[in-house]
């Protein structure tokens, strides 16, 4: 079996609480590259990415519409990054809201190498507001 960091081989899964007491699952689906988030078994958003050298580059999130407004995107990208870690690989956050989740998470500003830490910012949000702290 190759053990380099470009194989098709999972890294897992973990569980996560929305705001709302909602109880989500994260997964790495190797064979779509994406991560999932879902509820009773239902996939309900995802995050697709590419391998690349150690380094996983996380592409958009998607969330289905009636999911959103409940803290779904955190509770994945919270558990992303936490299996990411864990793999021991990094992060290349192409994915504004990923970015802007390190942003105001530090704990994860670690798993983004010197060479991306510029993608960890915080996005813009409508009427100049600040971005919400979230508790995860």
């Amino acid at each position: 079996m190759d053990d380099s960091p470009d194989t098709k081989v999972s890294i897992g899964c973990t569980t996560r609480k929305a705001h709302d007491g909602l109880h989500t699952s994260i997964i790495d689906n190797s064979v779509r590259d994406r991560f999932e988030v879902l509820v009773d078994d239902k996939v309900i958003g995802w995050q697709p990415y590419r391998r690349y050298k150690n380094h996983i580059v996380l592409m958009g999130t998607e969330i289905d519409p009636q999911w959103r407004g409940r803290g779904v995107s955190s509770v994945l990208i919270d558990g992303v990054l936490e299996l990411i870690g864990s793999a021991g690989r990094t992060v290349v956050p192409r994915c504004k809201l990923t970015g802007d989740y390190i942003f105001r998470h530090p704990q994860y500003r670690d798993l983004v190498t010197d060479q991306y830490q510029a993608m960890v910012r915080p996005i813009s949000r409508p009427g100049g507001e600040p971005p919400p702290e979230t508790t995860t």
